[in-house]
C-alpha cells in the first residue's frame, strides 16, 4: 500500500456514517435487526408507539370516570333510592282485637342547595382532564423515543467509527508484518501491530453489543421493528415553560378538578343527603281486616353536625394542597431543565467547532506521521500513540455533530413540544 491510498484510508475516519443494518459485517454473535424507514416520521412513530403504551389505558379509565360523574350529576335523585316498608300489631296492648298499621313508601334523595352544580363541576373537570393527560402521555412518551432514537445513533455512529478503525489497523498490521519479512522492521513491531489490531477488534465487538443494546431498548420502547431514517428537528422559537406545556396542562387540571371535589364535599353530609318519602300508612281495627289508608309523606333534613363534615372537608383540602405542590414542583424542575437545554446548546456549539479545528488537525497529523514511520523517523509505537489521539480527535468531532442535534431535540421536549 502506497502513501497516498494510507492516509486517504486513515483520515476517511470523519467522514458521515450511515445506518447500520442487519446485513452489516458483524463480528458478535448476537443481532438484533431494525429497519430504517426513508418515509417513517418522528410523529408517526410516537402515534403508533403511544396505541400500545401501557399509560394509554389510563386515558381511557379516566375516560370512563368522567363519563360516570357526568351520569351522577346529571341524575334527578342525590344517592342511592329506597323502599320503606313498615308493619305494627298492637294486640297485646289494645282491646277489641288490636290495632294493625302497615306503612310503606318510596324514598328518594334530593341534592342540597348547590350540590348538584358542585357535582357537574367535577364532571367537567374530569372529562378536561382527559385530553390534558392524553397529551402529557404522549409527551412523555416522545421524549422516551427521541433519547431513544438519539442514542441508537450516537452507538451507530461509533460502531461505524469502529468498523473504520478496525480496517486501519487491519491494514496496519498487514503492512507492518510485509515488512518484518522483507526485515525493514523487527519482530518486536509485528506484536506491537498485532496488539493493536485486536485492541481495535475488542472496541468494535464492544461498540457492536452497544448498538444492540440501543435497538432493543428502541423496540422494546415502541414495539416497532422499524425506525424513522431522519428525525432531526428544528429548534423550537419557545423561550419559556408556560402553561401551554403538556405535562403543566395536565398538572393545572389535576389542580381543578381538586378545587371542584372540595367544592362538592362542602356541600355535602358524608352522604346524608335530604330525602323525600312517599308512600302509604293503613290501620286496621278489631281484626276485622278492613284497612282505611291514607298518605304518608315524609321529608328528612340533616341539621348541624358540622364537626363530623369539618374532617371530610379538611382532607378534601389537604389533596388539593398536595396537588398545587406537584404542580410547583414540577414547574420549577421544567425551568431547569429549560436552563439546562439551553446551556447545553450554547456549549456543544462551541465544542463543535472546537472539535472541528481538533479534526482538521488530526488529519494532518495523520498524514505526517504515517510519513515519519515510513522514512524511519519515528517508531511504531510513536506512530500508533499519534494515531490514537488522532482517531480520537476524530471521533469526538463525529459523534458531537449527533449531539448538537439531540441537544435540539432534548430542548424541544423540555419547552413542551410533541412531534
Amino acid at each position: 500500500m502506497n502513501s497516498n491510498s494510507w492516509i486517504v484510508l486513515a483520515i476517511g475516519l470523519y467522514a458521515t456514517t450511515t445506518n447500520c443494518t442487519a446485513a452489516d459485517d458483524l463480528l458478535g454473535e448476537h443481532i438484533d435487526t431494525l429497519a430504517f424507514d426513508e418515509r417513517m416520521s418522528l410523529a408517526e412513530v410516537v402515534e403508533t408507539a403511544f396505541e400500545r403504551y401501557p399509560q394509554n389505558q389510563l386515558v381511557y379509565a379516566f375516560d370512563e370516570e368522567a363519563k360516570a360523574l357526568n351520569q351522577r350529576s346529571e341524575s334527578l335523585i342525590a344517592g342511592y333510592p329506597m323502599v320503606y316498608l313498615q308493619y305494627i300489631n298492637y294486640a297485646n296492648i289494645s282491646k277489641n282485637g288490636g290495632v294493625n298499621n302497615i306503612q310503606t313508601g318510596y324514598q328518594v334523595p334530593v341534592w342540597m342547595w348547590g350540590q348538584k352544580d358542585a357535582g357537574q363541576k367535577v364532571a367537567d373537570q374530569a372529562q378536561k382532564g382527559v385530553e390534558k393527560y392524553l397529551n402529557a402521555f404522549k409527551h412523555e412518551l416522545a421524549g422516551l423515543i427521541r433519547d431513544s432514537l438519539w442514542m441508537l445513533r450516537l452507538a451507530e455512529n461509533r460502531l461505524e467509527l469502529s468498523r473504520k478503525i478496525y480496517g486501519v489497523a487491519e491494514k496496519l498490521s498487514a503492512v507492518v508484518k510485509r515488512r518484518v519479512e522483507l526485515g525493514d522492521l523487527a519482530r518486536a513491531d509485528m506484536l506491537l501491530a498485532e496488539s493493536d489490531r485486536l485492541e481495535k477488534k475488542t472496541n468494535l465487538i464492544q461498540a457492536e453489543a452497544e448498538v444492540m443494546h440501543a435497538r432493543k431498548n428502541y423496540q422494546n420502547l415502541t414495539r416497532m421493528d422499524k425506525a424513522p431514517a431522519n428525525f432531526d428537528e428544528r429548534l423550537s422559537p419557545i423561550k419559556s415553560v408556560d402553561e401551554r406545556h403538556p405535562s403543566l396542562a395536565a398538572a393545572n387540571t389535576t389542580v381543578e378538578r381538586a378545587q371542584a371535589e372540595v367544592e362538592f364535599i362542602s356541600r355535602s353530609k358524608q352522604g346524608n343527603q335530604p330525602t323525600v318519602l312517599l308512600g302509604t300508612d293503613s290501620t286496621s281495627y278489631g281484626g276485622s281486616g278492613d284497612y282505611g289508608t291514607g298518605v304518608n309523606m315524609v321529608f328528612q333534613i340533616p341539621v348541624g353536625g358540622d364537626d363530623w363534615h369539618a374532617p371530610q372537608v379538611a382532607q378534601a383540602n389537604v389533596v388539593l394542597n398536595e396537588k398545587i405542590v406537584q404542580r410547583e414542583r414540577l414547574w420549577r424542575q421544567l425551568e431547569k431543565s429549560l436552563h439546562e437545554a439551553q446551556h447545553n446548546l450554547d456549549v456543544d456549539r462551541v465544542a463543535l467547532e472546537i472539535a472541528k479545528e481538533r479534526k482538521s488537525i488530526a488529519e494532518t497529523q495523520l498524514k505526517m506521521s504515517y510519513i515519519a514511520f515510513e522514512s524511519g523517523e519515528i517508531a511504531l509505537i510513536d506512530y500508533l500513540k499519534i494515531q490514537t489521539v488522532a482517531f480520537a480527535a476524530i471521533e469526538d468531532h463525529a459523534q458531537r455533530e449527533i449531539v448538537l442535534k439531540k441537544d435540539t431535540a432534548v430542548y424541544n421536549q423540555v419547552v413542551g413540544v410533541t412531534p
